[in-house]
């Protein structure tokens, strides 16, 4: 009988221990996590950094007990992002933009105000590749590793159709001129003679390219009537300055900067009245 009472005693106490445990542990509150795309941050330099914002607001109740902050992919042991060509893994960052320490698929960080703001850093080698990105992640909010409130959450960025061309390095001191504006002397006008240069395309979607002259041939400054004709080969395709010449690309990850070649090639300037010709010639590209 002593065995049993004793027993009983024992069994009562210790209930009656997790009892007082668990209401020494309560915890509650309300928890609000959000992204805002128009708060999104882009940074080119030689790679494309962007930063997604996570801000998580957390009632006062629950900032006098909680006491950290848990992010987690809801589908991957890392935080994978999924685009338009492949899969892309992001780090998460503090308010200050310092890495957030990862273990065991859980970024932790401590509760410390009433909103937290994070990062989501996504990169790239040069330009994302137009389209969408979205990721699914989890945030807690957590008391002596003890889940208290919880959120599932979208993130997403929008990589816009972008296009850039440069000279190639082969044409600079040939070709003057910048940020889109070329200037080509090209002497004294010889009949065939040519001239070749090259630039560079860096886009992150497919495009279109045209090439067009604004005075179909070199015009005489003064005698507009007097025109030569040239002909332009550009990435293996062949037009007359009275042509417009128009080809079309399909984007590949892998591209980066695409070099294409240009020649031009004079016609017959024989019996032309002397002077200075001119035209402007213009290539266009189009992101698709």
């Amino acid at each position: 009988m002593k065995f049993i009472i004793f027993t009983m005693l024992t069994l009562n106490f210790l209930l009656s221990a997790q009892s007082a445990f668990a209401r020494g542990n309560d915890c509650d509150g309300n928890m609000f996590a959000t992204s805002n795309p128009s708060d999104i941050i882009e940074e080119y330099n030689n790679r494309v950094t962007v930063y997604i914002p996570i801000k998580i607001q957390v009632s006062d109740s629950l900032l006098n007990c909680a006491d950290e902050i848990w992010v987690e992919d809801v589908y991957y042991y890392s935080m994978v992002f999924s685009g338009p060509t492949q899969d892309k893994y992001a780090k998460l960052y503090n308010s200050q933009f310092k890495k957030i320490k990862v273990r065991n698929g859980i970024w932790r960080s401590n509760l410390k105000d009433r909103a937290t703001q994070m990062w989501v850093r996504l990169r790239h080698y040069s330009l994302f590749p137009a389209g969408a990105y979205t990721g699914h992640v989890v945030v807690s909010v957590v008391k002596n590793n003890e889940i208290i409130d919880q959120q599932y959450l979208d993130l997403s960025y929008y990589s816009e159709p972008q296009v850039a061309i440069s000279l190639s390095n082969s044409s600079k001191g040939k070709v003057s001129g910048n940020n889109g504006n070329y200037h080509i002397d090209l002497g004294e006008l010889k009949s065939n003679m040519r001239f070749n240069w090259g630039i560079k395309i860096l886009s992150n979607s497919s495009y279109d390219i045209v090439v067009d002259s604004e005075y179909n041939g070199l015009r005489h400054e003064t005698n507009k009537q007097a025109l030569i004709d040239y002909s332009i080969k550009f990435d293996n395709s062949q037009v007359s300055s009275s042509e417009r010449l128009y080809r079309s690309y399909n984007f590949y990850p892998g591209v980066k900067n695409k070099w294409y070649g240009f020649e031009f090639k004079l016609g017959n300037v024989e019996l032309m009245p002397a002077g200075t010709y001119q035209d402007n010639l213009s290539l266009t590209v189009y992101p698709r």
